[in-house]
């Protein structure tokens, strides 16, 4: 070769060993600083393998169960109860309860001392007393007595049925809608279909017949104003508690609710004729001496109370 370092690499080669022969290797321009010592190089390492998992417990495997260390029981203490009853009497009486404690005498107990009561004086207060007076009694005797015919033991209601003044008639209705609720036997006089309830009313209001007019039990309670105010705050349950119910439900099968029906005996005539003498025969006709007269079972309309629902 021609270049300089491949000359002194010939003449060192001369002087070596054959032993080393292999060791020298030719570096050229090319391959210099690209080849390095293979005896020097250390080998590849492989990094050690991971620690094996720790060992898993079956889920399904019997519980370790450790059975406790057995208690040792105190032995039971023997209690002989005949020596303890030994100074005890074998009829104790009792103290009564009525007594009075007695206390130090001092400044602040002087005049101071506990009284218990007697267990034998105890009262029932379960059993009612004689004295006993109903709530609606109570409630009652705070109204004006002033009873209509037969409203001793009823709710009488004085009212109308004509729409000539509008305000009275809904008035009218909304007191016999209230008393219809409770379902108390109400007897209800109407003064437009009867002149004897209208005289009877102004009797009772000293001529007064504003309507409607309500009474319980021989009591004025008072007009629609009252009456609705009363059962607003719950009063007028309590006032007709124990009085008769209604006999029946939905309206009357006699007079269809309207109270009235006409005369039987003169069917709505008002007039009843009386045989005053003998009679003979004209015509072809038997015919009897009599007046006419005024039908004793009807009003002024030719009506009559319902005897079903009156």
């Amino acid at each position: 070769m021609g270049c300089v370092s491949s000359s002194f690499l010939d003449d060192e080669a001369g002087n070596l060993s054959p032993g080393f022969g292999h060791h020298i290797v030719s570096l050229t321009s090319t391959t210099y600083g690209l080849l390095s010592n293979l005896d020097s190089a250390t080998p590849y390492q492989t990094p050690p393998p991971p620690p094996p998992p720790p060992p898993r417990l079956p889920l399904s495997g019997p519980p370790c169960s450790i059975s406790p260390a057995p208690l040792r029981r105190p032995e039971p203490e023997i209690i002989n109860s005949w020596e303890l009853m030994a100074d005890l009497d074998v009829f104790t009486p009792l103290k009564p309860l009525n007594h009075t404690i007695p206390l130090n005498p001092g400044k602040e107990n002087t005049h101071r001392a506990l009284h218990f009561p007697d267990p034998t004086k105890k009262a029932n207060i379960l059993r009612p007393s004689n004295t006993t007076i109903p709530p609606w009694r109570r409630i009652l005797e705070s109204f004006e007595k002033r009873c209509p015919p037969g409203g001793e033991k009823a709710v009488v209601l004085y009212t109308t049925t004509l729409r000539s003044i509008r305000k009275t008639f809904e008035d009218c209705n909304a007191v016999r809608a209230a008393l219809e609720g409770l379902g108390v036997w109400v007897l209800e006089r109407d003064v437009s279909m009867d002149l004897g309830f209208r005289e009877e009313l102004g009797l009772l209001m000293a001529g007064s017949v504003a309507l409607p007019r309500v009474f319980v039990r021989g009591r004025y309670i008072g007009g629609a104003e009252q009456v609705l105010r009363i059962h607003e705050e719950g009063g007028l349950g309590v006032l007709v508690e124990g009085l008769p119910k209604v006999r029946h439900s939905g309206a009357c099968d006699g007079c269809g609710g309207a109270r009235f029906l006409p005369c039987f005996r003169c069917s709505g005539s008002r007039k009843l004729v009386v045989p005053t003498g003998e009679g003979g025969k004209g015509g072809g006709l038997e015919w009897r001496r009599g007046k006419t007269v005024r039908c004793p079972d009807c009003n002024e309309n030719g009506l009559m109370l319902c005897p079903i629902c009156s």
